[in-house]
């Protein structure tokens, strides 16, 4: 996944540094001294310098009439990590076949010298299981083929994994496939063969060392190709690629044509790529923790992805979870951090092929945990074009902290659907809506924004419908509207 840094967020930075600078001075009440909705309501003077700040902020009074004045509360990060836990695995639970593989088992190294060699023996509905150990080897995954490393001697006894705050099966961190002694190529540490269904699963195994690669160019491997592969990769530990660790998008009919040659329009699909990315730890790759591309689908669910970086003489950087050309993952209950290239972040690409082709990418992001990505230069959760009037990008109940650039960012034209997300200590706004469409800003937190206001809609931004949000503890007007349009829906007839 290609992507530049040059334009992300800028507009919004240099409007509210502005805005900024001319609210100096206007300081909102400290945490745990009172507030909006805090205790017996607002005292009196904190009630005069909010209705003052409101008219800075240019939203109509008919509309601030319908936010919400309540104190913010913030969860702590474990807090929201457990509810983040549960809404993946309510998500997972009928995507997953737990009943099929009732076949043959095919024991590494028992049986086999290596874990190929068991996997072209095996049919589908078949188990590969494997012994702890390290396997030096590329692996090329079947159809209906389920690979899992061994659970005996305590094998799915959860264990800690340095530097994350979720656990992995003790049999995941001693399975350990290794791409050290292989070559740069094409192939990933495992690729899913074109058209695999979910009832091809791997389950359990630290993929490690894939050599490095240039991600930037077309036809790189990843650590995990799921290249037109709807596989299920459950309880793996992905860490220290040379790659992005997980790639998914669709193969093409043409795929072997050039790519200027190439049709990229959706009717040239031979293979959806909608893959189940379940409960993994994704760490220390180079390029993206999950990259969705060419109108991927992926579910991607319950897993961490942090430390996922970019080399330090690139400025082209990429985020934790990432998705353009038409893709659209549903991402639910990920915990993602200190990614330095951003959180989960939607984007436009370059058309590409005979065509010309870049489609709308639509994500949902619900209910995620997003913290420390991005620096200053990239928000935790953001879009830059992506989306579309039928198809929005969908931001639902995610928990942000303390974002170096703004919480929550879109721009460029994206249209989003923005409900009931909250937002902590962010440095510029908690929610930025920057010549963007916002289908919905609907019962959002924001709490903390150190240099501006909470919610900042500039730039030829417009938003159809606005109620129920809270903004606390920033710094001037709760809301801050400029050259901006908020169009709220009439109440329906009774």
């Amino acid at each position: 996944m290609k992507t530049s840094n040059s334009h992300w967020i800028m507009g919004t930075v240099t409007t509210v540094m502005l805005l900024s600078c001319a609210l100096t001075g206007s300081a909102q009440p400290q945490p745990g001294r009172g507030g909006p909705g805090s205790g017996g309501g607002e005292k009196p003077w904190e009630k005069r310098k909010r209705e003052v700040q409101d008219k800075i902020g240019g939203v109509a009074p008919a509309i601030l009439k319908l936010q919400s004045l309540k104190k913010v509360n913030v969860p702590s990060i474990d807090r929201a990590a457990a509810e983040a836990s549960k809404a993946a695995e309510e998500a997972a639970k009928d995507l997953i076949d737990t009943a099929f593989h009732d076949g043959k088992r095919h024991i590494v190294p028992d049986q086999y010298k290596t874990i190929q060699q068991a996997i072209d023996a095996a049919k589908s509905g078949d188990v590969v299981v494997v012994r702890p150990g390290t396997y030096f080897e590329l692996l090329d995954l079947k159809e209906g083929v389920k690979l899992v490393s061994d659970s005996a001697n305590g094998g799915d006894e959860m264990v800690n994994v340095k530097g994350a705050r979720m656990k992995l099966p003790r049999r995941t961190l001693r399975t350990i496939i290794d791409g050290s002694k292989s070559k740069a190529s094409s192939r990933g540490m495992i690729n899913f063969g074109p058209g695999v269904s979910r009832k091809t699963i791997v389950d359990g195994f630290t993929i490690q060392n894939l050599p490095d690669q240039d991600h930037h160019i077309p036809g790189h491997a990843h650590g995990i190709n799921l290249r037109g592969a709807s596989a299920v990769l459950m309880h793996c530990y992905i860490r220290a690629n040379g790659s992005t660790a997980i790639g998914n998008h669709v193969v093409y009919r043409d795929q072997k044509s050039p790519m200027k040659q190439r049709d990229f329009r959706r009717a040239n699909i031979h293979h959806k790529s909608q893959a189940v990315i379940f409960r993994n730890i994704v760490c220390d790759n180079l390029g993206l923790g999950v990259g969705c591309n060419h109108f991927s689908t992926p579910f991607i669910l319950g897993n961490e992805v942090f430390n996922n970086y970019e080399p330090e003489d690139t400025e082209q950087l990429t985020p934790g979870i990432g998705a353009m050309h038409g893709a659209a993952p549903v991402i639910i209950g990920n915990i993602v951090h200190d990614n330095p290239g951003g959180g989960i972040l939607c984007m436009s690409g370059s058309p590409q092929g005979a065509h010309a082709i870049d489609g709308p990418t639509h994500p949902t992001i619900e209910k995620n945990v997003v913290y420390k990505n991005g620096g200053n230069k990239r928000p935790q959760i953001g879009s830059t074009a992506g989306g579309s009037i039928k198809f929005p990008v969908r931001v639902i109940g995610n928990y942000v902290y303390d974002a170096g650039l703004v919480g929550m960012g879109f721009q460029q034209g994206a249209v989003v659907v923005i409900e009931g997300n909250m937002v902590s200590g962010s440095a510029l706004p908690g929610i930025a809506i920057n010549g963007a469409i916002a289908l919905k800003l609907n019962h959002n937190q924001v709490t903390g924004a150190r240099n501006t206001p909470g919610f900042v809609i500039v730039n030829g931004a417009v938003v159809h419908e606005m109620k129920g949000n809270a903004a606390d503890s920033n710094k001037g007007p709760r809301f801050m509207l400029q050259k901006s349009t908020i169009i709220q829906k009439p109440k329906p007839s009774s």
